[in-house]
């Protein structure tokens, strides 16, 4: 089959060389096979771009002997706004966001969001996303970030994040690929008047500049609830392109779902990962991990494991968790939307100096003595979200954690 020529109807905003771009390969193509499936791939493009949508694909006759091909579609959509409100053990939210598509004709996006909750004083993104020769599997982003959080349910202070970011992104099958570049400035201030002296001297501005990577593979049938597939996700991050932090951050998780006969699946789930100061440089708090709530390690507190002074969680520079969730069908409930479950967390956060973990007994201590907890509950699995009403019971805490035994409730996209 020879393709004479293509053309577009109802998508109002596109560039020419755009179009092109994307049709390209159908022109190349020398089987009748390969070039319908490169104009099928063209359309996916057009509706993944924003540029169309309903996209039909119809072939006619050409004066040369060769095929007319037309792309009768709707156009994209100029903008959106969407408001939303979310709950969770720790914080009750609201958010709007607006949305400009497909703004120079070539599937650009414009997205400005603003959040603001019981714990979120206020928070502020806005993201420039541009596709990298026509293709939505590979974009460029500009991002600007400024948020304030109160920790004081669980630390003495606020914290102030004003960031922006540099981003390339690769998506093939079910991986993506994401280089990052940040710089951004925090502080931690509005110290209460019990603050702790570890607090205090974390208190102040730090200036960050990174570079991370990310990778990941997910092959789940669902993000938020899933019974089958897996997921696979690895970052690191090197900060001290300037600033005045100076630290490389590694962090893995990997998750497994099965399913199992009459609508039982099994999930086990696992996540690790170490910051270390470079050049004997202190780990900043804000960089930190925490550890413990109703979508970690269940059972306990928000950032109620790990390092503490007096009632501050100052986080920790290692930590692993793990855990295993069986959901279950519910009597005379047919949707799966609302299923029952039973789990098992453990987890551990510590804080490195120089030397790291110093002896065989410190690391034996870390790896052996976990925080423990088990319970059951219910679960519900909204179109984007996941919503947990857990009775947990703490099985084993360090002095320094927060055991919460009671029904903990948690709202979240990523659960342990």
């Amino acid at each position: 089959m020879h393709i004479s020529n293509v053309s577009i109807t109802g998508a109002t905003r596109i560039r020419r060389s755009v179009f092109n771009e994307i049709v390209a390969p159908a022109f190349a193509a020398t089987t009748v096979k390969g070039a319908i499936e490169e104009l099928r791939y063209a359309a996916g493009k057009l509706e993944l771009l924003g540029i169309a949508k309903r996209v039909q694909i119809n072939l006619d006759k050409a004066d040369d002997d060769g095929v007319g091909v037309s792309f009768d579609c709707e156009d994209g959509g100029r903008y959106a706004i969407t408001t939303g409100v979310g709950a969770s053990d720790h914080e009750g939210t609201a958010n709007v966001m607006a949305r400009l598509n497909n703004m120079w004709g070539g599937g650009e996006s414009l997205e400005a969001n603003y959040a603001r909750g019981t714990k979120t004083l206020g928070a502020f993104q806005g993201l420039l996303s541009v596709p990298v020769n026509a293709d939505p599997l590979r974009k460029v982003e500009l991002m600007v970030h400024q948020a304030t959080l109160d920790h004081r349910p669980y630390s003495s202070c606020d914290e102030v994040r004003r960031s922006v970011g540099l981003a390339y992104k690769v998506s093939r099958d079910r991986a993506q690929h994401e280089l990052v570049y940040v710089a951004a400035w925090r502080e931690l201030a509005n110290l209460g008047f019990a603050a702790s002296p570890s607090l205090r001297s974390e208190a102040g501005h730090t200036l960050k500049s990174s570079i991370a990577y990310t990778f990941t593979s997910d092959s789940r049938d669902s993000p938020t609830v899933p019974t089958t597939g897996n997921l696979v996700k690895t970052s690191v991050e090197v900060a001290g392109l300037g600033g005045d932090v100076q630290f490389a951050k590694a962090l893995a998780e990997v998750q497994a779902n099965q399913g199992l006969a009459d609508r039982w699946s099994l999930t086990t789930s696992a996540q690790a990962g170490l910051l270390w100061g470079l050049g004997g440089s202190r780990t900043p708090m804000a960089d930190r991990f925490f550890l413990g709530g109703p979508t970690s390690v269940r059972g306990f507190e928000h950032r109620g494991i790990g390092p503490r002074d007096h009632n501050d969680a100052l986080g920790g520079d290692v930590f692993y968790a793990a855990g295993v969730s069986l959901l279950t069908p519910l009597p005379l409930v047919r949707t799966d939307a609302l299923r029952g479950h039973v789990f098992a967390n453990a987890g551990q956060c510590a804080l490195l100096d120089s030397r790291g973990l110093q002896t065989k007994a410190h690391v034996s201590r870390f790896l052996m003595s976990p925080s423990t907890s088990v319970g059951v509950g219910l679960v519900y699995r909204h179109s984007i979200v996941r919503a947990e009403l857990s009775l947990c019971f703490p099985l084993t805490a360090s002095i320094t954690d927060r055991p919460d035994p009671k029904l903990q409730f948690g709202l979240g996209f990523q659960f342990l």
